[in-house]
């Protein structure tokens, strides 16, 4: 109270301190960053191995089995998922939930620390690939406009000097080139040739190399000076390669390699990374602001330097822009703004109609300066305006005035009763401190689980949890020292001084005797309007079996993908042929109006968005291919997803084909996931046969994918020892010239430009009989060449390519991904007895688990509930202080139960999902909806303990408490408004919270007093 009257009677005082909240908020908001994703810790990551040609059983045991092991030795990792495939393998690294992310990063090195220790056969590489920081920013195309075909190279090498100039921009988190052409200098050599005149591929190896001087040959000094002296390069140009000598005959004619080899400069073959931008082949360049900025800014620098750029580049070449993350966040952005005038408008509007002009302007000016105090707190605490905080922001404008309007309406009926103007607000903050404190503790408490859980869904929406409590929290300083020093301000003003204060505000007396009326029926009999009370959240527990299931919302992106996958043998230029194909396919249909699109072809998709893992590292997987298309409109597209999904999977029968819009949370990898455990492959294979077969049964399964029922063509040679030996010759020194034959061999570099280039020596080919090649490869003999059809055979084979391991175990992964606009809930409910029945079948050793969406689900959902247990017990102690009673603590409680009813009935009416939105939207609710209960028993109470209340005087407690607990609750539901009409994320949480909220007004105003009356043993 000494506050209050310091600022009453020192004004400029108090204006001195709002300038200051003022003028320190809008500083912040300019300040803080802003981005359009929350800042998840790394807990994914993949450790790659490469061993070219080795089997998947040669990776498995030569490499994966000791790295698993050794990794098993860092505490923190979770899970280790191995996949393993020929030449190539990923262990999959999940670090465990609770690791915090302030100690990631040593995590992380700890891994590394553990694949330094591996040995290694030769030949082999390891590296830790860290699908780590924010999605990619801002997006390019250097495209050929020309007549002709376009020149990769050349784009290539533009492409790399953007990358360059984006790395150079401050603030860049990284930049990265895709579909890029690298180019060789390619030595095609024929065989025949080469061995009629006794040479091998190892001699002309030896020859191109001996010539390939770069490391300097001496140094002369004296006292004076130093010289170093080095071999002029010989290897400068397509014509010195050529005139290299690789033989001498009859000691005057020289055989130089043009004379046996096509030598040429050309883009590497096969081709293994195509990036198509509205079915062209182009070079991408993608540019990574970091965390912690301004995203608008670092776009804005990113486009001077494509501009200046661009000015250099000839008429055929042009720069384009397919990607722009700042567009996005300027979205969200303009949806605060509509969203703060919206809710200024219905504050306004409401508290004006229910409270008066007087009222309305004080509980208004709230919401500026709790926003400001909520940017002071966000440059305070580091917390960037994204997505979810922003969000948090929106849904607490309804909440920022409900203690304003408390303390103007317990103002206004003591002023009414004939006390002054220093005695009422005396007063009144002496009764309600305390219940306005415990109401706001309680409801930050309830949010202060999706702050402090563990794990990225915690995370991921942790930054609306925090503006929600700074908001509340500022708003409760703010109507304790603020209001009511303007409402005394107020009453000095002319225009108000005559006033009576009483008749402000909308007042019915009809209404008004009806409403009295009807409390009179319901509290004669407590159990009428306990009846009344419980009827909408019993309702809400009814139909919650009802609620469809999901794990997140969908992603309110204007964006679906197209992911495809051909047979294993595939090339990347196959793959893009199909996905011209599919494209075409989707603009034909005309079902979705598509204004641009993007497609990465022989690689996993990069994280173009933030919950996208995989695709920073080229994988080899030339038969895999991942389309964005752009939508002019997203309700068209999420309402004809489904249609274009089986249209093109009906096209495309010999393929899959995965269509869908884009999830939010973090990532799930399939719909639906089963791993058999066990050791024997044949076995393995079989039960996951049958696994797949029960799944496919669902109505809702689009295509279902067995690990081990992958296969690859190969041709294998099989080496005879006995004729080696007859001819003299050495296995290795075969392999050799085989391997150098068909993959080619790198035997120097040639400087070009900047750039150096490398030199491959390789057969030549012919590209219309691959299974052939090796049998016509020649090698020198005694009595002239061989084929190497006469050291062995070749025979065709078809294998499984994959293996799969989680944790050690040998596994077969079986997944299933549904049709667009179903839900994974719905299909496991549809399979839980027959996948129940396998499991009970299984042979001794095998065991089953079950992954996908719902692990990932209840992961979530188990850390927010171990979270919110240790709140529920401050709640408790918050509640016991507040209202020093336990039986009236229990009373408020059992209103928190209620809420969660009514958060089920909410989604229920507003047809959405639960998921792990609802189940925020159930836990914050609790704190929402027993703030008007506390509030109203306080009243009571406070009537109640001058004398012993009758009925009658407890009605009109009642009905004094109805108008600010109207106003509150229609002050809140304006605020989750913008919410259910412009956010699909938010959506769920919007409609459980909106219905909640009236149902706890309703909760508040006849249940409360019902067991009032019950547990005081109120007489009439």
């Amino acid at each position: 109270m000494r506050v209050i009257n310091f600022l009453i009677e020192k004004p400029r005082i108090l204006f001195l301190t709002l300038a200051f909240i003022l003028l320190s908020g809008i500083s912040s908001g300019l300040s803080v960053p802003i981005q359009e994703n929350p800042e998840l810790a790394e807990r994914w990551g993949g450790v790659r191995i490469f061993l070219p040609g080795a089997s998947p059983e040669r990776i498995e045991t030569e490499i994966v089995n000791d790295l698993e092991i050794k990794l098993r030795e860092v505490e923190e990792i979770l899970e280790l998922e191995s996949i393993i495939t020929q030449g190539f393998s990923t262990i999959v690294v999940e670090l465990n939930q609770s690791v915090p992310p302030m100690l990631i990063e040593e995590t992380w090195s700890k891994v590394q620390d553990k694949l330094n220790q591996i040995l290694i056969p030769q030949g082999a590489e390891i590296f830790l690939d860290r699908s780590s920081g924010p999605p990619i920013t801002v997006q390019y195309a250097v495209t050929w406009n020309g007549d002709g075909e376009a020149p990769l190279i050349m784009m290539s090498r533009l492409a790399n000097q953007l990358k360059r100039k984006l790395s150079s921009i401050g603030s860049s988190h990284q930049t990265a080139v895709f579909g890029e052409t690298d180019e060789e200098i390619l030595i095609e050599l024929d065989s025949s040739k080469l061995s009629s005149l006794g040479l091998s591929f190892q001699d002309i190896s030896k020859a191109i190399q001996s010539l390939d001087a770069k490391k300097p040959i001496g140094v002369s000094s004296n006292n004076n000076s130093e010289l170093l002296y080095r071999l002029k390069d010989n290897i400068q140009s397509i014509q010195k390669i050529s005139e290299i000598p690789i033989k001498i005959i009859n000691e005057s004619e020289i055989i130089q390699l043009d004379d046996v080899a096509v030598i040429s400069k050309t883009p590497v073959s096969p081709i293994e990374d195509i990036f198509l931008f509205n079915g062209k082949v182009v070079v991408s360049v993608a540019g990574t602001g970091s965390f912690s900025q301004r995203v608008h800014d670092y776009v804005e620098r990113a486009t001077i330097v494509v501009d200046e750029m661009r000015e250099t580049l000839p008429s055929e070449i042009s720069i384009d822009l397919i990607y722009d993350e700042s567009a996005y966040t300027t979205k969200k952005f303009n949806e605060l703004v509509k969203s703060f005038s919206l809710a200024i408008f219905f504050v306004l509007s409401i508290s004006l109609f229910f409270l008066g002009i007087r009222s309305a302007i004080i509980v208004t000016l709230i919401l500026p300066f709790s926003i400001c105090l909520v940017m002071v707190g966000c440059r305070f605490i580091g917390l960037p305006l994204h997505m979810t905080s922003i969000t948090g922001i929106i849904i607490a404008l309804g909440l920022l005035i409900d203690n304003g309007i408390i303390v103007v309406e317990d103002y206004k009926n003591r002023r009414a009763s004939g006390l002054n103007i220093n005695d009422s607000i005396s007063q009144g903050l002496k009764n309600l401190s305390a219940p306005l404190a415990a109401a706001t503790a309680t409801t930050v408490f309830s949010f202060l689980p999706i702050v402090t859980g563990e794990g990225s869904s915690i995370e991921f929406v942790g930054g609306m949890a925090m503006t929600v409590i700074m908001s509340i929290t500022s708003s409760l300083v703010l109507a304790l020292l603020m209001v009511p020093v303007l409402m005394n301000y107020m009453e000095k003003i002319p225009y108000f001084k005559d006033a009576d204060i009483s008749n402000e505000g909308y007042s019915n007396e009809k209404i008004l005797n009806k409403y009295r009326a009807f409390l009179n029926w319901a509290f004669l009999v407590p159990r009428r309007a306990i009846m009344l009370s419980l009827s909408l959240p019993i309702l809400g527990f009814l139909l919650f079996n009802t609620l469809p299931k999901d794990f997140f919302p969908a992603q309110d992106r204007d964006m679906f993908r197209v992911n495809i996958e051909l047979p294993s043998n595939a090339s990347a230029l196959t793959t893009m042929n199909r996905v011209i194909e599919i494209r075409e396919d989707i603009l034909k249909s005309g079902l979705i109006s598509v204004e641009k699109d993007y497609s990465f072809i022989g690689r996993m998709m990069p994280r173009v968005l933030m919950n996208v893992v995989g695709g920073e590292e080229k994988q080899g997987t030339n038969n895999i291919a991942q389309s964005v298309y752009f939508a002019t409109d997203y309700y068209e597209m999420i309402e004809n997803l489904p249609e274009l999904s089986r249209r093109l999977v009906k096209n495309n029968p010999d393929i899959i084909v995965l269509v869908d819009s884009f999830s939010s949370g973090p990532p799930v990898f399939s719909d639906v996931s089963y791993v058999i455990f066990g050791d024997d492959p044949g076995l393995l294979k079989s039960l996951g046969e049958e696994l797949e077969l029960i799944i496919n049964n669902s109505p809702d399964i689009n295509v279902t994918k067995s690990a081990t029922s992958d296969s690859i063509t190969n041709v294998e040679f099989e080496l005879n020892s006995s004729n080696i030996s007859l001819s003299g010759q050495n296995a290795n020194y075969l392999v050799n010239e085989m391997f150098t034959a068909n993959n080619g061999l790198i035997v120097g570099t040639m400087l070009d430009s900047n750039k150096e280039i490398p030199v491959r020596l390789k057969g030549l080919s012919n590209k219309n009989n691959l299974t052939g090649n090796t049998g016509f490869i020649t090698i020198p003999s005694q009595d002239g060449f061989e084929y190497f059809d006469s050291f062995g055979k070749s025979t065709l084979t078809n294998k499984s390519s994959t293996i799969t391991r989680l944790d050690g175990q040998r596994t077969n992964d079986v997944e299933g991904w549904i049709w667009t606009g179903t839900l994974p809930s719905a299909t496991e409910e549809a399979i839980k007895k027959d996948v129940a029945d396998f499991e009970s079948r299984l042979p001794i050793g095998y065991s089953l688990k079950q992954l996908g969406e719902a692990e990932s689900r209840g992961q979530s959902q188990a850390s927010l509930y171990s979270s919110a247990f240790m709140y529920f017990i401050l709640i408790i102690v918050g509640l016991v202080l507040a209202l020093n009673s336990f039986r009236e603590t229990g009373l408020i409680l059992s209103v928190a139960f209620l809420s969660i009813g009514l958060s089920f009935l909410g989604l229920f009416i507003g047809q959405q999902n639960y998921g792990f939105i609802g189940t925020i939207s159930a836990i914050g609710l609790i704190g929402l909806s027993i703030n008007d209960s506390i509030i109203v028993l306080a009243h009571i109470k406070e009537e109640a303990k001058e004398k012993l209340i009758t009925k009658a005087e407890l009605v009109e407690v009642v009905i004094r408490s109805t108008r600010h607990i109207i106003t509150t609750s229609l002050t809140t539901l304006g605020g989750f408004l913008p919410l259910i009409f412009a956010s699909v994320f938010f959506k769920p949480l919007a409609w459980a919270m909106s219905i909640g909220v009236l149902g706890a007004t309703i909760t508040a105003l006849m249940y409360i007093p019902a067991m009032f009356i019950i547990m005081r043993k109120v007489k009439y």
